[in-house]
């Protein structure tokens, strides 16, 4: 029984450390070199078929008796009907679409049955790590191209081996996410200094400035929780006061919904662009509001996705050309919104408050707030379903995998 546990366990290590690396290597240059993207390409497909063979697995283990038989069990049945109902619509959202990434991340998640979400974590940090350094090094040699951009004031970007200068930031960041999971309870002064030191230089290098304050903020903070020894108890007594209770509620309700009212305020900025304070925001943020609302325009939002071709700079340097089909959305909620359409995205956002509250309840707060960070760096950046970067999707799993309440334990 042991081996057979641990050839579960060593199916999903296989699909998730494979689809670690081929994703992550699809957004560097790397695939320019000879027939590694089509290597990368089945690299991913054959960890989505371990993962269904992980799934299926699990699923079959539902219906085995503790005599070791088979039977027909209502918990092996509704997780069967749970299963089948969420494959049917994230099917149908690949087919109107034309993006096989939910089906990934579905598969990714249901695979991560009895898989502590701490190790998936543990695992992953020191693999994205040696991507990033191998890139960077590869790019350095001259192996790989370090495509570099210039903006309007001279200054120029280096991609360093990725596609496009802002994705080095996004891995930074979400490998800072990682990391700081881990910790737990922060981290050093002097170790903070150094990240910082870090940060700045990938910034002088990338010129990538929301990446950079994302991770800014992300590292001031860690310090702070890393020096909590010095103000908890001054907290813990402020927390007593009941103004600082009431604006712990509001805190941590918008912290639960944060997903939801980011994308009302996309929304909202969208529709008064270009009044005054939306243009003002969509000049801090890189014209990404105009472009979310030129997107909405020209391919509406429809009820299961849309199939569109996206364009934008990454990976080429011609940016003259490119400009004049540039359409590219950064948002992840607007993004999510365009491609996989009304339902998939409705219940997208019902599972963030869901991650939210279940975190919470949890109690650790440095896990809330690099959810926080998350679902704030989604708003600027592409990125939140993308589970080799996005890590904090697998403490969502077990809602998907989990049986029901009433049906569990009764055959």
């Amino acid at each position: 029984m042991k081996t057979r546990n641990e050839m579960r366990q060593a199916l999903f290590w296989c699909a998730f450390v494979l689809y670690l690396v081929c994703t992550t290597l699809q957004f560097t240059m790397w695939t320019e070199v000879g027939p590694v993207s089509k290597a990368l390409v089945l690299g991913r497909y054959l960890s989505f078929a371990l993962a269904g063979v992980k799934i299926l697995w699990d699923l079959a283990l539902l219906f085995q008796t503790k005599a070791g038989g088979w039977s027909i069990t209502r918990q092996g049945v509704g997780c069967g009907v749970k299963y089948a109902l969420m494959g049917v619509l994230v099917l149908l959202v690949v087919w109107t679409s034309g993006d096989t990434l939910p089906l990934f991340v579905l598969a990714l998640l249901l695979a991560s049955k009895e898989v502590e979400v701490e190790r998936i974590f543990a695992v992953a940090l020191p693999v994205q790590t040696a991507l990033m350094v191998l890139v960077f090094l590869t790019a350095w040699v001259g192996l790989v191209p370090d495509l570099t951009y210039v903006r309007e004031d001279a200054t120029v970007r280096h991609s360093l081996g990725f596609t496009y200068p802002t994705v080095v930031m996004t891995y930074w960041f979400f490998l800072l996410v990682c990391a700081m999971w881990r910790r737990k309870r922060g981290i050093s002064l002097v170790v903070g200094i150094m990240l910082l030191a870090l940060n700045a230089g990938l910034f002088a290098l990338t010129d990538a400035r929301n990446g950079f304050l994302l991770s800014a903020v992300v590292i001031v903070v860690e310090m702070a929780l890393g020096q909590r020894a010095r103000w908890e108890g001054w907290a813990k007594r402020l927390g007593e006061k009941r103004w600082c209770q009431l604006v712990c509620r509001v805190v941590r309700h918008g912290y639960e919904y944060c997903g939801v009212y980011l994308s009302v305020l996309l929304a909202g900025l969208c529709v008064a662009y270009p009044a005054g304070p939306a243009d003002l925001i969509n000049r801090l943020l890189s014209d990404r509001i105009r472009l979310t609302a030129q997107a909405a325009g020209d391919y509406g939002i429809h009820l299961l996705g849309n199939s569109i071709q996206w364009v934008g700079y990454g990976g080429h340097v011609d940016w003259q050309t490119i400009g004049e089909r540039y359409n590219f959305v950064d948002c992840a909620y607007a993004l999510t919104l365009f491609n996989y359409g009304v339902v998939f995205s409705a219940l997208v956002l019902v599972g963030l408050v869901l991650l939210g509250k279940r975190l919470y309840r949890q109690g650790n707060w440095n896990h809330c707030f690099l959810y926080l960070a998350v679902l704030v760096c989604s708003f600027i950046e592409p990125r939140l379903l993308e589970i080799h970067l996005n890590l904090i999707l697998f403490a969502a799993a077990p809602m998907l995998y989990s049986c029901p309440n009433g049906l569990r334990g009764k055959n």
